[in-house]
């Protein structure tokens, strides 16, 4: 469980500076309409915790050694998508598009932690065999 959790921590220091480098390149991008408002701007936002998530994964099945790793990465995929519904702050009562465009973004880091340990637990397993 530490390890899981250590790997969660770890992956939101590195999206710090991962979000400030991302930010410059797109700052002053305007999401005009409802899908780009609240699908491809969160996923834009979201972007480099979802990198760092991935490597999260990655972390999380080289590190755990168990036959059911992918039981390992539901606790940091839970991590990103229970704390990523926190931290929003409306200026006006949230509408349903703002509840999916804050789902998205939490459900999107956490997808990517699970993928990134489903291809490293691939890659170690294609490893194993071939040696």
């Amino acid at each position: 469980m530490l390890v899981c959790a250590g790997a969660y921590y770890l992956s939101k220091w590195l999206a710090l500076p991962l979000g400030i480098m991302w930010g410059k390149l797109t700052g002053g991008h305007i999401y005009s309409g409802d899908f780009a408002g609240v699908v491809l701007l969160p996923l834009v936002e979201h972007l480099p915790l979802a990198f760092a998530g991935f490597g999260a994964g990655i972390a999380v099945v080289w590190l755990v050694e168990s036959d059911r790793w992918l039981r390992w990465l539901m606790f940091p995929a839970a991590l990103y998508g229970c704390l990523g519904l926190l931290g929003y702050h409306w200026g006006r009562p949230p509408q349903f598009l703002d509840r999916v465009s804050q789902a998205i973004g939490a459900l999107f880091p956490a997808c990517t932690c699970v993928i990134g340990g489903i291809v490293a637990a691939r890659s170690t397993r294609i490893r194993a065999s071939g040696n």
